[in-house]
C-alpha cells in the first residue's frame, strides 16, 4: 500500500518545491524559502501553505513555466497532473493489500478510489476505520496518492453507518469498480461489466426493492441480461420452494422454475429440459432455472 522508497521521495521533492514558489509568491510563512525548510515545517504550518495552493491552483502552471529546479520534462507533466487533485470530505473505509479505500458519497453515485500511502502506511497511521476524513487526492504515475495531509475527524461509526457504509461500497465496485487513477469522470469512465451491476442489484431483497427501476431498464435491454435476471431470481426462489418440496416428501427430482413457480419437472435433468421444450414457450425457455432437488438424508 506504500509508494516505493525511491518514488515517494520524487514526490515529497516535487511537493515540497511547489509549496516553497507558492510560499514565495504569497508571502505565507517568513523564512521559509526552500523545499527543504518546507520539509521540515509542523503539519499545521505545512497546510496553510498547502491551502493557498488549491485556492490558487493556478500556480502550478506558473511554476511549471519558470521551473526554477530544473525539473525534468516527465516531473513537470506530474506536476501538472496534479491540477487533477481531488479535496473533499471521505470515508477512509478500508485497508487492502494493494491500496487503501478511500470513498466519497457525495456524487449520485458512490466513488471508491485506490489510495497509496507515501512513505508511512494508512494502515498503521489510522488503523481503526472506517472513519470520516478530510484531504485531497494527486494523480502520481498513473496511481492516486493522498498529498501528505489528512485531517482525521475522531467520530465512532454505528452499525447503521457503517453497514449504509458498505452498502455504498458494494455499489461503487459494482458501477466503477475501484478508481485507481485521475482525473476520474463518470460520464467517459467505462463501466464495468453490466452483468456483475445487475448481479449487485439483485444481490438481497434491499438492493431488488431499492434498485428495482435499474433493474427493470436492464433487463429490457437484451435477451442475455433478462435471462440473468431470471436465473439469478430463480436461485433466490428456489431456496423457499426447495423447502416446500421437501416438505411435501419430494426428493431426487428436478424442477424448472420461473417467475418464483414451478413450471416442469422430471427425474433427470434431461428429463426436465425436455418437458421445458414441450411446454414453455420458445422465447422463455432460457428464463427457466433447472433446479435438483435432492433427497434429505434421513
Amino acid at each position: 500500500m506504500i509508494l516505493p522508497r525511491a518514488d515517494a521521495q520524487q514526490y515529497f521533492k516535487l511537493f515540497h518545491s511547489l509549496l516553497a514558489y507558492v510560499n514565495s509568491q504569497k508571502n505565507i510563512l517568513r523564512n521559509v524559502r526552500t523545499p527543504e525548510d518546507i520539509g521540515k515545517l509542523p503539519g499545521e504550518k505545512a497546510v496553510k501553505v498547502r491551502n493557498e495552493l488549491y485556492q490558487d491552483i493556478g500556480m502550478i502552471d506558473s511554476f511549471v513555466q519558470k521551473n526554477p529546479h530544473k525539473f525534468s520534462r516527465e516531473e513537470l507533466e506530474i506536476l501538472s497532473s496534479w491540477k487533477n487533485y481531488l479535496q473533499g470530505d471521505f470515508y477512509l473505509l478500508r485497508h487492502l493489500k494493494r491500496y487503501s479505500i478511500v470513498m466519497t458519497t457525495s456524487s449520485s453515485v458512490p466513488i471508491a478510489y485506490g489510495v497509496l500511502s507515501l512513505k508511512d502506511d494508512l494502515k498503521d497511521l489510522v488503523p481503526y476505520v472506517p472513519i470520516p476524513v478530510k484531504g485531497v487526492l494527486l494523480p502520481f504515475k498513473n496511481q492516486i496518492v493522498y498529498d501528505g495531509h489528512l485531517a482525521i475527524y475522531s467520530i465512532s461509526l454505528g452499525g447503521g453507518i457503517r453497514k449504509i457504509l458498505n452498502d455504498a461500497y458494494n455499489e461503487a465496485k459494482a458501477t466503477y469498480d475501484i478508481v485507481t487513477s485521475l482525473p476520474f469522470q463518470s460520464g467517459e469512465q467505462k463501466e464495468i461489466h453490466i452483468e456483475e451491476k445487475l448481479k449487485f442489484y439483485l444481490k438481497n431483497e434491499r438492493n431488488r426493492q431499492y434498485y428495482a427501476e435499474e433493474i427493470e431498464k436492464l433487463i429490457s435491454r437484451s435477451h442475455d441480461l433478462a435471462t440473468l435476471y431470471h436465473q439469478e431470481m430463480g436461485k433466490v426462489y428456489a431456496r423457499s420452494l426447495g423447502k416446500r418440496l421437501r416438505d411435501m416428501g419430494f426428493g431426487n427430482a428436478w424442477f424448472g422454475i420461473l417467475q418464483g413457480m414451478v413450471v416442469a419437472s422430471g427425474k433427470s435433468k434431461e428429463n426436465l429440459e425436455s418437458n421445458i421444450g414441450a411446454i414453455v414457450p420458445k422465447s422463455m425457455q432460457d428464463f427457466v432455472y433447472k433446479y435438483q432437488l435432492k433427497q434429505t438424508k434421513k
